[in-house]
């Protein structure tokens, strides 16, 4: 079997460019200048990371990945629906 230069394959670059900007955007959860913004950043982070899990999936032909991506996918809208009632009711009061 003939071993492939992972750096040829646009999929991997685009697997690399998720992974640095949630690097970046890791900045944005530890230093944001509010809990909201802090949640979003953790809700795009999880995002990018369902996308990656996906790539990989596709790369290595391993499909059962991507019933995980779905279910982390679920869990995070999910997240982001429980604290966006739990805000809402916080400003009611």
């Amino acid at each position: 079997m003939v071993e492939e230069n992972i750096l040829v394959n646009p999929l991997w670059w685009t697997i690399i460019i998720l992974l640095v900007t949630s690097f970046v955007l890791f900045y944005r959860v530890v230093e944001g200048p509010t809990l909201p913004d802090r949640i979003i950043g953790i809700n795009t982070i999880t995002t990018k990371i369902v996308v990656v899990i996906s790539l990989i999936s596709i790369i290595s032909e391993q499909y059962f990945l991507i019933d995980l991506a779905i279910v982390l996918l679920m869990v995070n809208t999910v997240m982001g629906l429980i604290l966006a009632k739990h805000f809402e009711r916080g400003a009611e009061g």
